[in-house]
């Protein structure tokens, strides 16, 4: 799946028999997951922008244009599904600017692939990040399930102020039911850790064969 199975594994955390240690730090694609991530995070913005910014100043505009002649029955309806659609708009770019934006950093930056695994790793690691962009797609589905890109933003904006109040309050004063199956002591400090554990035990296996094989 492009290179993203075990991410969706870390993200979901559907599949318990795939939540360890190893596939937290095994990243086939990091520049893929690094395109997935700035594609949330600029969704996540433009969201903001969109519903918490744009939309109110804009209603407060197209209500001071209106007048004593131009008032009709309809009046305040228009207006308010004109904002919603601008709002949706401010979606639908921080989606297709999340690529773009993800490209431009990865070079302005000059990382490498090792470099890509490390920040792909710090984030699958990142509990409150993971919060943030699961309460904002489930939410922005189905915000989209009841008015598409419009009813999304509203969707996603309800599941980041949840992510804020998970961060500050929920985990702090309560105890969640919904954690990582990867516990934070059980996780490798880094991917090339991971990987260099990886590398020894198959060294390992590869010795006990060529053994096996002399001895027939």
């Amino acid at each position: 799946m492009l290179g993203l199975d075990e991410w969706f594994y870390n993200f979901s955390q559907f599949f318990s028999q795939h939540a360890t240690p190893e596939n937290l730090g095994k990243i086939p694609a990091p520049y893929t997951e690094m395109t997935v991530y700035g594609t949330f995070k600029c969704a996540e913005l433009g969201s903001i922008i969109g519903g918490l910014v744009a939309h109110p100043i804009y209603r407060i505009y197209l209500k001071n244009k209106v007048t004593n002649e131009t008032m009709t029955s309809n009046t305040y309806k228009i207006i308010r599904n004109k904002c919603r659609k601008l709002q949706g708009r401010f979606l639908l770019a921080g989606i297709a600017l999340g690529p773009l934006a993800t490209f431009a950093y990865v070079k302005a930056t000059g990382m490498s692939t090792m470099d890509a695994k490390d920040f792909c790793y710090k984030v699958r690691c990142d509990n409150d990040c993971l919060v943030q962009d699961r309460s904002a797609l489930v939410m922005g589905f189905v915000g989209w399930y009841w008015k598409r890109f419009q009813g999304a933003v509203d969707g996603m904006n309800i599941g980041l102020i949840y992510a804020a109040v998970h961060e500050h309050f929920l985990k702090v004063y309560t105890s969640p039911l919904l954690v990582n199956k990867v516990k934070e002591g059980d996780r490798y400090a880094s991917v090339q850790e991971i990987e260099n554990s990886t590398s020894r035990f198959k060294k390992f296996i590869s010795k006990n064969e060529n053994w096996k094989s002399l001895d027939s």
